[in-house]
């Protein structure tokens, strides 16, 4: 009988990508993962002279623009800036005139915490609202 010599493991099998996958892992865990290749943060457009002027012209026609939803959106913030700025008012008054009648000292912070929070709401919202009123 002959003896037939020792036959080694195929190459190219599942050993050896798991290995390489063991060894990417490896490396990705030394040195943390690839980064992603940037894209420049500008990038020119194709389009032509003409169309770039078309596009611009059509940016600045306002000819679709309703003026009577401009006003009537105008007039709603300024509305509702009025109505906080009273219900703001209203607060301050009715905070004036009942004073906390807590003994415990952390009611009393709380309820001071509460009561400024409550007017500082209201009167940004009111002043937000007044703002927006403006800018329309």
């Amino acid at each position: 009988e002959q003896s037939s010599p020792p036959s080694k493991a195929a190459t190219n099998t599942i050993n050896e990508r798991l290995l390489s996958e063991l060894q990417e892992s490896i490396q990705t865990q030394k040195y943390g993962p690839a980064s992603p290749r940037r894209t420049p943060p500008f990038q020119y457009s194709s389009k032509t002279p003409e169309e770039r002027e078309r596009s611009l012209r059509e940016a600045r026609d306002l000819n679709g623009v309703n003026p009577l939803v401009c006003v009537g959106g105008a007039a709603f913030s300024w509305i509702c800036a009025g109505s906080l700025w009273v219900f703001t008012t209203y607060l301050g008054a009715v905070f004036a005139s009942h004073p906390l009648l807590g003994e415990a000292y952390f009611v009393q912070r709380a309820v001071g915490v509460f009561r400024n929070a409550a007017m500082g709401l209201s009167s940004l919202a009111a002043g937000f609202f007044g703002v927006v009123g403006g800018v329309f």
